[in-house]
């Protein structure tokens, strides 16, 4: 039997048309289609910009500074660079770093131009959904209007903000729009460009991995199954993607170990871990219904983990309940679900902590591409209605695509920097942490030492061993007047610390400082000495023994050490300051 016969229909051909006229009436067919095309398409483009204009003047936040600004992989941009592990996450993603290298290199510090990316970015991806889902529903018969349906819902979902309005959020948009392109390519037969568009989008990020399954799944959709060394050489791709990740990271896949803080699911054995991964899958579903309560963050102890089914076994049999009804549509072959199943279950498959631990328990940018299934889902359901009461269908969806774009356009704001990220996600989360701290560290920023102090033992009653909220306590203290108190806190914040902890060379020019202030001179120096001959390229322990050197006297050494400073970062004050000092002038 040959698998790529197409599906026969039945047509009732006018006898009374002349000959000739099907030539015409089929390529006013076709233009009508192409207009029509070109007009969503249009629109999806205008309301994606709409709803993420106000994205373009955000800062920098969260995890920006250590994937951007303090990422040698793209400040420096060597070829070499990018095709190794991040020093930190370990992970691998040299597309991504390209892409952000290239906007260091156009702007430097400057973040318009990295969220101008993104937002074009975002663009892309919905048009690249609405063509893949015309082909692959091209069957049914409101196909094209459904896929128009699900690109308007998913260009204006709330949950794909930190996707978007994070500029790191970008391996996202990366790898669901090659994925995306990939999948296009394989149902236009294009083999080639498919197989580059798939390796393009695994090396933006792993999650992307599953191009094989919804190849699978859009071909038996659309009845049109291909020869079978087509998904071989995919799954070639795949194998040969797998093998090369693990070992680039060492011989193990993400990092070697992952903070308890971040994913505390680690701490549980495999089956316990798997059942609280799928329960905490339906809180997922829920932000997609219902996003109103949105945040940057859920980490330790925002959700709950369980150690007895009696927690456990009905989210899990709801889950085995939806696969199961999901496999009665794939036997009757009902092409919208069965897709859309597909998309949700492909895009959650790496990043839901079931099949292996990943770095994160709980993310909102992790729903980008899998989002696009529930987005079909509900476009499948809008249509439905409106082929029954049109006015309801229509009212429906344009209720819904307003309220998601409204939501949209506010959320970007609380993205515009960290001050007012994580103001909005300590609300959001209060059983954060991370969150608690960081908006105790905003209202140390504020001079507000009684609503900092408050957050921060918040913070530690969650986490007692949490250095970031230890050093913040200390940094209260300080500006408290009592430095002998945070002298203690500051100490313990950087003994508990790793030497691989992103924050550990910001502890201890902290340190270094307070000792400068202090009059421990060489206690400052040993520390800082230290410090940069095991890390090199941090900014402020530089100047922090630039300024040491300056009171000591040493203004040669001094000034060096600024010169240092400001070439690591430009925007380094301290460092300015040195070389602004009358001695340090005169040796110019």
């Amino acid at each position: 039997m040959n698998s790529n016969r197409p599906v026969q229909t039945t047509q009732t051909e006018d006898l009374a048309a002349p000959a000739s006229s099907p030539g015409p009436q089929v390529g006013n067919a076709v233009v009508r289609r192409s207009l029509r095309l070109g007009l969503q398409i249009t629109i999806l483009l205008c309301l994606t910009i709409l709803v993420y204009a106000n994205s373009l003047f955000n800062g920098f936040t969260m995890d920006d500074e250590l994937y951007v600004q303090r990422n040698p992989q793209v400040t420096e941009h060597t070829l070499r660079l990018l095709f190794q592990p991040n020093t930190i996450s370990n992970v691998f993603r040299p597309v991504t770093f390209a892409t952000l290298a290239l906007n260091w290199t156009a702007a430097g510090y400057k973040p318009f131009g990295y969220h101008l990316v993104n937002m074009f970015l975002h663009a892309g991806v919905v048009v690249l959904l609405l063509l893949v889902l015309r082909r692959v529903l091209e069957r049914l018969p409101s196909g094209a209007l459904i896929s128009f349906a699900a690109a308007l819902l998913f260009a204006v979902h709330p949950i794909h903000t930190e996707a978007v309005s994070s500029v790191v959020g970008r391996s996202e948009l990366l790898a669901a729009g090659f994925l995306l392109a990939a999948w296009l390519f394989h149902l236009q037969d294009r083999r080639l460009l498919a197989l580059l568009a798939f390796a393009l989008a695994l090396l933006s990020k792993e999650s992307a991995i599953g191009l094989l399954p919804l190849a699978l799944a859009g071909d038996y959709a659309n009845g049109k199954l291909k020869h079978w060394i087509r998904y071989a050489g995919i799954a070639g791709v795949t194998l040969l993607y797998v093998a090369a990740l693990w070992k680039v990271q060492g011989g193990h896949f993400g990092a070697a170990s992952v903070s308890v803080l971040d994913n505390p699911l680690t701490l549980l054995p495999v089956h316990l871990r798997i059942l609280n991964a799928i329960r905490i899958a339906w809180k997922y579903v829920g932000l997609l219904i219902f996003p109103a309560t949105l945040s940057c963050d859920y980490s330790y102890n925002q959700i709950l983990l369980y150690g007895n089914l009696r927690h456990l076994l009905l989210p899990t049999f709801a889950a085995v309940g939806a696969t199961t009804l999901w496999i009665v549509v794939i036997s009757k072959r009902q092409a919208g679900f069965l897709v859309a199943g597909a998309i949700y279950l492909v895009g959650f498959a790496a990043t839901s902590n079931i099949v292996t631990r990943t770095g994160t328990i709980f993310a909102e940018r992790l729903a980008y591409f899998p989002s696009a299934g529930f987005c079909l889902f509900m476009a499948i359901l809008c249509v439905w209605l409106a082929n029954r009461h049109r006015f309801a269908g229509i009212a429906l969806t344009a209720a819904v695509v307003t309220g998601f774009g409204v939501r949209t356009f506010a959320r970007n704001r609380d993205w515009r920097d960290n001050t007012a990220l994580y103001m909005s996600a300590a609300d959001a989360v209060p059983n954060s942490a991370k969150m608690r701290a960081s908006r105790g560290i905003v209202y140390l920023g504020k001079n507000d030492f009684e609503r900092s102090r408050s957050d921060l033992q918040a913070a530690l009653a969650i986490n007692p061993d949490y250095p970031d909220a230890i050093e913040t306590l200390g940094l209260v203290e300080l500006r408290s007047g009592n430095r002998e108190s945070a002298l203690e806190y500051l100490r313990k914040a950087l003994e508990m610390s790793s030497l691989k902890d992103f924050d550990y060379d910001h502890r201890a020019a902290n340190l270094a400082a307070l000792l400068i202030e202090m009059g421990k001179l060489d206690e400052a120096m040993k520390l800082l000495n230290r410090r940069i001959a095991e890390s090199p390229n941090y900014s402020r322990l530089w100047s922090n023994r630039a300024a040491l050197r300056v009171a000591l006297g040493q203004f040669a050494e001094g000034l060096a050490d600024a010169k240092t400073a400001l070439r690591l970062d430009p925007h380094n004050e301290q460092a300015r300051k040195v070389l602004e000092h009358p001695q340090a002038t005169s040796l110019h």
